[in-house]
C-alpha cells in the first residue's frame, strides 16, 4: 500500500507525453493514389485524399444542378472558411489573405504592386524560382532595375553576411528567397532573411511553394511582408490553387496594377477604390470548386499538425538520402542545409530524365527537374538536371525500399553499379536447399563462325510466341534496350502459339487463378486499345463433366447449370446424361493470329529489336549478366527470358524432369454458320468424355465447327510432326459426335505441342539457381489468355518489381525446399 502525500509534498511534475505520430495507414487509406504505385512527387503535385476530391465534385455538382452563381451563394460561407483556414496556416490576420491561382500569380501582382523604378535594387537568393527569376530579368530589362544575386554560404544557403552587407551597401526595394526551392531539398534561414531585411526596413518576399505543407511557416515569425504559395504541392490541393499573403502595413501602401472587380468599386466615372483587405489582388473569376479542395486539404492538415507533419516528412527524407548516397554511382545533390521532405540525386553517366522513365515503369514516380527550373541555383553548382524525390504523408518505409531497390537495379542493368545480394541466392545455398543450379545448354548443332556483339542488352527474349512476343512489347515500351530471338520464321506452327483461335475463359477449378484471371482480361483490353484491333469475341462459354467430378470448374461470374439449362444456353450442345455444366457469360474467343501480330509491331514501334531464324545453341551466366550463343553471334544481357515452350527442356536441364511435352490434334468439322453449330447456337465449350476433355469453338470463320481433344503422345519437339493419323481423327470425330450432332466431316486438320507440368500449372519466375534469367513455359494446354498479361509480369521482374501474385507458379516449387 503506497503512502499517502501529506500537505507541502511536492509532487513530482509529470512526464510529457510522448510526440504524436503519424498514422500512415489512416493517410493512406484517404489517398487511394498511394495504391498505384509509390508516388514521390509531393514537391511536383501531391495525391489528393479522398475528402479533397469530394469538395471538388461535390461543389461542381451542385454548379451543374442550380448554377454557378446560385452555387457559389449557397458555399459563401465554406468559402469564406478557406480564408480562415489560410491565415491560420500563415498565422496571418484574415485580412491580409488572397486566394490566387497559382504562386505564380501571387508572385506577379505582388511584385507588380511594389511599382519598380529603374535603379531599385532587388537582393534574390539563388534559391529562387523559374518564374518568379524570369519575371525579375523582365523588370530588370524593361525598368531599369537591379537585381542582384546573393552568394551562398558553403552549406548551399543563402551567406547571410553578404546578405546583411549588400543591405548596408544602399536602399534596396525588394529581398526576395525560396524557402525551399525546386532543384534541391535546401531549407532556407528564412527567418534570419526576415530579421536583417526587417532591421533596413526593407520588404521581403517569401517564396513558400515548396514549404507550406511540409514545414512550419508562420508569417510574424519569420519576418517576411510577402508570401506566395501553392495548393498542389505539400499542401495536397487541387491543381489551380495559390495563395498570396500581404501583411500590414505593407498591403495599405500597395494596389495592384490591373485591378479587378472582385479588388476594386468603381466609384465614379473615372475613379475606383480598392477593396482594404487583400482581395484587392484576386480576380472576380474564380474555381470555387478547386477553392473549396483546397479548404479541404487544409483542414485535413490542421487536423494532422503542421509539425507532426513537418517530423514524418524530414524522417523519411534524411532515411532516404541516406539509404540513396549508399548506392554505388548515385549522389545526392543536396546541400548541407538540406532538411524536409525533398531529396535530389543524380546517377553517374545517366540523364536525369531516363532515370526518371525507368523508374516509371517500375511504379516508382517522381520528376526529373532541368537547370533551366533553377538556373541561378544549378548552374552555379555545375548541375544540368536532377532527379528529384519528395514524399509526403501516405509514403512509408516501403516506399523507400522500392524506389531504393528501383534505383540500385537502374544502376545495375546500365553496368554502373554492383548488382544488391539482397534476395538472390548463391549456387551454394540452392545446392544446400537441394535445388540443382541451372547449367543450360541447348541442342548442339555445329556452330558456323560467331561473330561477337559488343552491344550489351537490357534483356533478350527467346521464343516470340504469344508469351514471348509479349514480354518483348513490355520490356519495350519500358525503354530498355530489347532483343527477341525466334529459332523460325515468325509465325511458324512448329510450336504452342499458331493456329486461328484460342479460348479465354474464367471459368478454372482453384481460386489461386482468380487474381490472374482477372488482370488477363485487363491486359487484353488494353492490348486491343493499343493495338485498334478486336481480340476477343465474347460469345459465353459451356465447361461441362459428370457431375460427380472432383474438382469442379467455377470461377468469379460463373453458375452452375444442369443440362436442359445448358441446351438453352447453346442449343447446338448437347450434354451426356448425368452431366453439368458450368456457365461462364464472359467467355470468349482469341484471335490468336492477329494477337502475335499485334504484340510483335508494338514491340517493334516502341524499339524492339526482332531476329527470326536465329536458334540459341546456349547461354550462360556470367557474373550478373548472361552470354547468349546463337549461330550469328554471340550476345551480352543483364537479363535473358526464355520462353520457348517445347524447347524448354533444351534450354533448362534442370527444369526437364518435371516437363512433358504431348502432341495435340486439331480438326475442322463441316459446319453451317447460320445452323445450330453457329454463333447463335454455340460459344466456347469444353465437355469432359471418356475420349478426353474435347473443347471447341463454333463455326465463325467460314471454316467449320473447330474441336480438339486435350490429350495425345508425348513427343520429341525436335521430331519431325506428321500430320493427324486417321485413328486420331477418328476418335475426335467420334467424341465431336457424342455432344455436337450436327457437326460433319473433318475438312481440314492441324497439329501443335502442349508443354505440361504434373499440376498444370505454369513456370513463371527465375530460373533457380540463376535469378538473371526468367523462363515462361508449361502453360499445359490452357496458357494463351494469359499471355499478354504473362508479359507484362515478366516485364516487371526484369525491371525488379516483385509479383507475388504469381508465386504459385513458380519454377521453385518444382524443387525441395521450393515454395508453391
Amino acid at each position: 500500500m503506497s503512502a499517502p502525500v501529506t500537505a507541502g509534498t511536492a509532487a513530482s511534475p509529470p512526464s510529457p507525453p510522448p510526440p504524436r505520430t503519424l498514422n500512415v495507414a489512416a493517410e493512406r487509406a484517404r489517398t487511394p493514389g498511394s495504391f498505384t504505385g509509390h508516388h514521390f512527387n509531393a514537391a511536383g503535385a501531391a495525391l489528393l485524399a479522398n475528402g479533397t476530391v469530394e469538395a471538388v465534385i461535390d461543389h461542381l455538382r451542385a454548379e451543374s444542378l442550380s448554377g454557378g452563381y446560385e452555387a457559389a451563394k449557397h458555399a459563401a460561407p465554406a468559402l469564406e472558411a478557406v480564408y480562415a483556414r489560410t491565415a491560420e496556416l500563415l498565422g496571418a490576420r484574415l485580412e491580409e489573405v488572397a486566394l490566387v491561382e497559382s504562386a505564380t500569380a501571387g508572385w506577379q501582382r505582388a511584385v507588380s504592386a511594389l511599382r519598380l523604378r529603374p535603379g531599385d535594387r532587388v537582393l534574390a537568393a539563388r534559391s529562387s524560382y523559374v518564374s518568379s527569376a524570369l519575371h525579375l530579368l523582365s523588370v530588370e530589362r524593361d525598368h531599369g532595375v537591379q537585381v542582384e544575386l546573393l552568394p551562398n554560404s558553403p552549406d548551399g544557403a543563402v551567406d547571410l553576411e553578404a546578405l546583411e552587407a549588400a543591405l548596408r551597401a544602399g536602399p534596396a526595394a525588394l529581398v526576395t528567397a525560396a524557402h525551399v526551392p525546386t532543384s534541391s531539398g535546401l531549407v532556407e534561414p528564412a527567418s534570419s532573411i526576415g530579421a536583417l531585411a526587417g532591421a533596413h526596413g526593407v520588404p521581403f518576399l517569401l517564396d513558400a511553394t515548396q514549404s507550406l505543407g511540409q514545414l512550419p511557416v508562420d508569417m510574424g515569425a519569420i519576418g517576411c511582408d510577402l508570401l506566395i504559395g501553392t495548393g498542389r504541392k505539400f499542401l495536397r490541393g487541387p491543381r489551380g490553387t495559390g495563395l498570396l499573403a500581404v501583411r500590414r502595413p505593407l498591403l495599405d501602401r500597395l494596389a495592384p496594377e490591373a485591378p479587378d472587380v472582385r479588388g476594386a468599386v468603381w466609384t465614379a466615372e473615372r475613379s475606383w477604390e480598392l477593396v482594404p483587405d487583400a482581395k484587392r489582388f484576386e480576380l472576380w473569376e474564380a474555381a470555387h470548386a478547386l477553392r473549396l479542395g483546397l479548404g479541404a486539404a487544409l483542414t485535413d492538415l490542421a487536423a494532422l499538425g503542421v509539425d507532426i507533419v513537418a517530423r514524418h516528412l524530414a524522417a523519411l527524407a534524411a532515411s532516404l538520402r541516406e539509404r540513396l548516397s549508399a548506392l554505388p554511382g548515385v549522389q545526392v545533390t543536396d546541400p548541407p542545409a538540406a532538411g524536409g521532405a525533398i531529396v535530389t540525386f543524380v546517377v553517374d553517366g545517366m540523364d536525369a530524365s531516363d532515370i526518371q522513365r525507368q523508374l516509371a515503369y517500375r511504379r516508382v514516380h517522381l520528376i526529373a527537374v532541368p537547370a533551366g527550373h533553377g538556373r541561378w541555383d544549378m548552374d552555379h553548382r555545375g548541375l544540368t538536371k536532377v532527379v528529384r524525390a519528395s514524399v509526403h504523408v501516405y509514403n512509408d518505409e516501403d516506399d523507400l525500399d522500392a524506389l531504393v531497390e528501383a534505383v540500385r537495379e537502374i544502376v545495375c542493368l546500365n553496368g554502373r553499379g554492383a548488382a544488391s545480394p539482397t534476395g538472390r541466392r548463391d549456387a551454394g545455398v540452392e545446392a544446400e536447399a537441394g535445388v540443382e543450379p541451372a547449367t543450360p545448354t541447348a541442342a548442339k548443332p555445329t556452330p558456323r563462325t560467331t561473330r561477337p556483339d559488343s552491344r550489351r542488352h537490357d534483356a533478350i527474349v527467346v521464343g516470340l510466341g504469344v508469351h514471348g512476343s509479349a514480354t518483348l512489347r513490355h520490356l519495350a515500351a519500358r525503354g530498355l534496350d530489347v532483343l527477341g530471338l525466334e529459332q523460325y520464321g515468325l509465325g511458324h506452327d512448329l510450336g504452342s502459339s499458331h493456329g486461328a483461335t484460342r479460348m479465354i475463359r474464367r471459368a478454372y477449378p482453384h481460386p489461386d487463378w482468380d487474381a490472374l484471371v482477372d488482370t488477363a482480361y485487363r491486359a487484353w483490353s488494353e492490348l486491343e486499345g493499343s493495338s485498334k484491333a478486336q481480340l476477343l469475341d465474347i460469345t459465353g462459354g459451356l465447361y461441362a463433366a459428370p457431375s460427380d467430378r472432383p474438382d469442379p470448374l467455377r470461377g468469379p461470374g460463373c453458375r452452375e447449370v444442369d443440362a436442359k439449362e445448358a441446351a438453352r444456353i447453346f442449343p447446338g450442345l448437347r450434354l451426356p446424361t448425368g452431366f453439368t455444366a458450368v456457365h461462364d457469360p464472359r467467355a470468349g474467343i482469341i484471335d490468336a493470329q492477329e494477337t502475335l501480330r499485334a504484340q510483335l509491331a508494338l514491340a517493334e514501334r516502341s524499339g524492339a529489336r526482332v531476329e527470326d531464324n536465329s536458334a540459341v545453341l546456349g547461354w550462360e551466366a556470367d557474373g550478373d549478366e548472361v552470354v547468349v550463343r546463337t549461330a550469328e553471334a554471340v550476345l551480352r544481357t543483364r537479363r535473358l527470358v526464355l520462353c520457348t515452350g517445347p524447347w524448354t527442356a533444351a534450354q533448362v536441364p534442370s527444369l526437364a524432369p518435371h516437363l512433358t511435352v504431348t502432341r495435340i490434334v486439331n480438326a475442322y468439322f463441316a459446319a453451317d454458320p447460320a445452323g445450330p453449330l453457329g454463333p447463335s447456337g454455340l460459344g466456347s465449350f469444353s465437355v469432359d468424355l471418356p475420349q478426353g476433355l474435347l473443347y471447341g469453338f463454333p463455326a465463325t470463320d467460314g471454316r467449320g465447327l473447330k474441336a480438339g481433344l486435350d490429350s495425345g503422345p508425348t513427343w520429341d519437339p525436335q521430331a519431325a510432326r506428321p500430320g493427324a493419323t486417321d485413328a486420331e481423327l477418328a476418335l475426335l470425330a467420334e467424341a465431336v459426335a457424342q455432344v455436337l450432332p450436327a457437326a460433319g466431316p473433318v475438312t481440314e486438320s492441324l497439329t501443335c505441342l502442349y508443354t505440361m507440368t504434373a499440376d498444370r500449372r505454369f513456370l513463371v519466375g527465375e530460373v533457380p539457381g540463376v535469378p538473371q534469367v526468367l523462363v515462361a513455359s508449361a502453360c499445359s494446354g490452357h496458357g494463351f489468355k494469359f499471355g499478354p498479361a504473362i508479359g507484362q509480369a515478366l516485364a516487371d521482374l526484369v525491371c525488379g518489381i516483385a509479383r507475388p501474385d504469381l508465386d504459385f507458379l513458380s519454377p521453385a516449387r518444382l524443387f525441395p525446399g521450393g515454395t508453391s
